[in-house]
């Protein structure tokens, strides 16, 4: 078989993988083919092309330069002489098959990535819902302790300063309370506002708390001490684990008494 020849059956190789030859074509292709590592390897691409890129699956993305390799074989093709073979239509079809197949498997990518695309949106909104409402779950919740029969309000504000202001809910038949401010300071590291009961004149320690970056904070519930005595409660900036006494100065206080 000459050169041209050979370049001439050689040019079977899309038509031989969507099997588009003849039984005698075909034959004499596989002949050919048996003793051409570079039309085994041009067959094994297009059948990558027909079958992978119809799946459109993320693993099954051709190798780089093959969708170029495979439409230049198709226009190729159009034009070159088959031996003992001469049917425009089958060519016209066959390049159209694979073209569709090519632009088929693009587009289904393509396809695919927008739905992940819009997937992730879904989930990221599906997760913000969820934190939404377990914030509402917690806001009610708080409003319904807030509310209860025996709740009374207190305010610790710093001295002569309205801001920032603390509002102590307290429960008295729990002996609960909840702590809220609003414009509370950022402390440096390693330190924490720590909430004091006043009993009988002596401070006695209780939670310790650090705002939210917008400067509010939310505490519940508090252990507030039993029996009789306490008359105020206070704020002062300790270690960031507390401390048994006060290390620093008062900066927000408030009678506990009832009015």
């Amino acid at each position: 078989m000459s050169a041209a020849e050979h370049d001439s059956v050689r040019d079977l190789a899309a038509a031989y993988a969507l099997g588009a030859l003849s039984p005698e074509e075909s034959r004499e292709f596989e002949a050919y083919l048996a003793s051409s590592p570079e039309a085994q390897r041009e067959v094994a691409e297009y059948r990558d092309v027909a079958a992978l890129l119809a799946l459109a699956g993320p693993e099954a993305a051709p190798s780089e330069g093959l969708r170029d390799r495979v439409l230049g074989g198709v226009s190729r093709q159009k034009t070159v002489s088959i031996p003992r073979r001469n049917n425009p239509m089958a060519w016209g079809a066959l390049a159209a098959s694979l073209l569709a197949v090519v632009g088929l498997g693009l587009t289904l990518m393509s396809t695919r990535r927008q739905l992940a695309d819009v997937r992730g949106r879904l989930d990221s909104t599906a997760q913000q819902l969820v934190l939404t409402d377990s914030m509402l779950v917690a806001r009610d919740s708080t409003l319904f302790r807030i509310f209860e029969p025996g709740v009374e309000l207190f305010q610790l504000t710093a001295s002569g300063d309205p801001d920032p202001n603390i509002q102590l809910f307290w429960d008295r038949n729990l002996n609960r309370a909840i702590l809220h401010g609003s414009r509370i300071r950022q402390l440096d590291p390693g330190k924490a506002y720590q909430l004091w009961f006043i009993k009988d004149g002596t401070p006695l320690p209780s939670v310790t708390f650090k705002p939210e970056p917008t400067g509010h904070v939310k505490v519940e519930p508090i252990e507030v001490p039993s029996g009789t005595g306490i008359s105020a409660a206070a704020v002062t900036i300790e270690p960031e684990a507390g401390s048994k006494q006060p290390t620093m100065p008062i900066v927000m206080v408030g009678s506990l008494k009832k009015s």
